[in-house]
This record gives structure tokens, sequence and C-alpha cells, in this order.
């Protein structure tokens, strides 16, 4: 599955992280920007999640029939159904994944593919949670993205070449590519909700040990054209591009991302699982009131105070 993205570019650095060579001038070009229609805007981060908004590459002929070229729509992560009424987050559905295998048989997806509404999710990496290890207390995650060039630490913007140019195109960090549908729902105001999910396979051997499951990720910019491209390459064509990649990276990160409240810079770095967990501060909080409150209850003790409700809701967060 894939449940948590980040993707901390701004407008700008994705339409030139995401520029493809022009066979035609040999230069490279960027895609177009297109802003939201419905006013739900893109904000970078560095944990999103699904209902979040993120840039998605398609082809314009979604938005005019007589164009034919990549452009970035920023789209809410999970599929509105088209026939929803009603508030935006109300259908009770969890569309944040599409399964390949059931994609063709689904009443939901399957009118997505036929009618050529493929896009490509663009981030920098995304989070997964070790669920191989049953004995495991809880689940670690881990950040997994594309190997970068030396130099670029893909947790770290302050180590980012953010040049560009036509002649050599985008020096940045490399992003991950995925493979979605997409769909237009409109809401009760009369206005267009773009909205996508992401299409997830088996596993492979390179990422089996972490998850049973994977993202469909496209590895070249000719992969990306075939699959937004619906006019020249059909479904039965596009689907058998979607096969699980080796090409990827990976490191432990804290339990910090279990919240996707918490937009904190350190969601994405590092951690090292041989060192000490650092202490909750939210858990000491609650100790220390519980100390206090146990002092003042004639010796009563507290026969829970392991098990605050903070650390409830960051279970719940892990179970993802």
């Amino acid at each position: 599955m894939c449940g948590r993205t980040a993707c901390a570019l701004d407008p700008e650095s994705i339409c030139k992280a995401t520029s493809y060579r022009d066979p035609t001038s040999g230069k490279y070009k960027k895609p177009e920007w297109k802003e939201s229609k419905s006013g739900m805007d893109y904000r970078p981060s560095v944990n999103i999640a699904p209902t979040d908004v993120t840039p998605v590459l398609l082809n314009s002929c979604h938005f005019n029939k007589e164009e034919n070229e990549p452009v970035i729509y920023p789209m809410m992560w999970g599929m509105i159904p088209p026939w929803h009424k009603g508030d935006i987050k109300t259908h009770g559905l969890s569309t944040n994944n599409c399964r390949l295998e059931g994609m063709k048989e689904s009443k939901l997806y399957s009118p997505a593919l036929m009618q050529g509404k493929r896009c490509v999710v663009l981030c920098e990496g995304f989070y997964e949670w070790q669920t191989t290890k049953k004995d495991a207390s809880s689940k670690q995650p881990y950040y997994i993205y594309a190997p970068q060039n030396e130099g670029t630490a893909i947790e770290d913007p302050k180590c980012w070449n953010v040049e560009w140019s036509e002649t050599e195109g985008w020096k940045g960090p490399k992003l991950l590519k995925m493979a979605g549908l997409f769909s237009c729902w409109t809401s009760p105001e009369g206005k267009p909700v773009y909205s996508y999910s992401i299409i997830t396979m088996e596993s492979n051997p390179t990422f089996a040990w972490l998850h049973h499951r994977m993202p469909a990720i496209l590895h070249s910019d000719a992969e990306v054209m075939d699959w937004i491209d619906s006019g020249r390459v059909p479904a039965n064509k596009a689907k058998d591009l979607l096969k699980p990649v080796t090409d990827l990276t990976w490191h432990p990160v804290s339990t910090a991302v279990n919240n996707s409240r918490n937009k904190s810079e350190i969601c994405n770095k590092p951690v090292d699982l041989k060192k000490p967990k650092p202490v909750n501060p939210l858990m000491m909080n609650w100790l220390k009131k519980a100390n206090v409150t146990q002092s003042g209850n004639s010796g009563t003790k507290s026969e829970n105070c392991n098990s605050p409700p903070e650390a409830k809701r960051f279970k719940k967060e892990e179970s993802k």
C-alpha cells in the first residue's frame, strides 16, 4: 500500500524536476502548472496524507482536446466516486490506493481506466511501515525514494542544487513518478474537483522484506509519456508498463511521521535503529500529571500509567 508521501518542492521546482527532452528541438521543456479550479491548493510538505492536495502530471487533452502536452495539476489524494452526493470527504470509501489486480473489474476504477484518465503522482518519496516482523511491538516506518546523484540527500533541501536549463535539464533531487488514475467530481457548489488514486501491486523481492505491496513506479520519461497519453497508448498496452521496480533506496525514520498532522522536517530524516528511542514528550507530560494526581489521592495508584491517551493515538496512526 501507499499511505503517506513527501513533496516539499515548490510548484516552479516541480515543473523543472519533471522537464523532458523535446524530440523536435532537443531541448528540455517544462510542463505547465495549471491552477486548480476548485480552490484546493497544493501545500509542500514532508508528510502528505490522503485528502491532501499534491502535484499530478497528466495530459493536457483532459482540459483541451486539441492539445497533447504534459501538464501538472494539483489534485486531492483519494478518488472521489463520480456518483457521490454531498460533502467532499463523506463518501466513506478508502480510495488512496487502487489495486492493479482488480482495476479492470472495479466499479470505481474501471471507468477511469477505460476513459484514459491516467496520471502520474509526483513526490520526492513515500513512507511505508514494516509489516513483515510479526513479533515487533510497533511498526517501524521507512522513507523510500529514488537513488540520488552524489552529494544530494533527498531528506535535506539545504544540499539540493535547484538549477535548471534548457540544455542540461534539472540538477536537483530525482522525483518518484507513481502511476495513478484520476476522476473529476462536481461539488454541490458546481466546482470541478480532481482527485486520484495511486496504483499498487505485489512487491518484488527487493521490497518484500518491508511490505507485501508497493506503488506502481514509472522508471523512465518514455514510460511516463506512454502512461499519460491515452490517445496513442490504449489501456491494455498501458497496463503492461506497470512492473515492480528494483531501483529504490530507503532509510528508517522517526515515528513522528505516524501522526499525519505532524508536518515537521524531522519526518523524513534518517534515524539509527540501534540507538534508544527518544522519550516522547507527550508521554512524559502525561506521566508528570499522573504523578501529581497520584500524590494527591491518598495513596491511590494509577493502574495504567504506561498507556497514556497520547500513546494510544499514535498507535492508531502506526496501523496504517
